[in-house]
């Protein structure tokens, strides 16, 4: 999925070593500029960053 088409709520989700699975939940977007501003919730809490709008992650509705 693009950045720039995420919403509040899409599960985005990360392949670790070892075969485990992270995932992530958007809580928040913003555009800054031709950046997004990412707000994302894990087991680990919150964390932001800054991706091109143009750019893919792979996210789940």
């Amino acid at each position: 999925m693009k950045i720039s088409q995420l919403k509040p709520g899409h599960k985005i989700f990360e392949y670790l070593a070892g075969g485990a699975t992270m995932y992530y939940e958007v809580v928040s977007i913003r555009q800054v500029g031709k950046m997004f501003e990412v707000t994302f919730k894990s087991s680990l809490g919150l964390a932001s960053a800054l991706y091109p709008g143009n750019g893919f992650i792979q996210a789940a509705g």
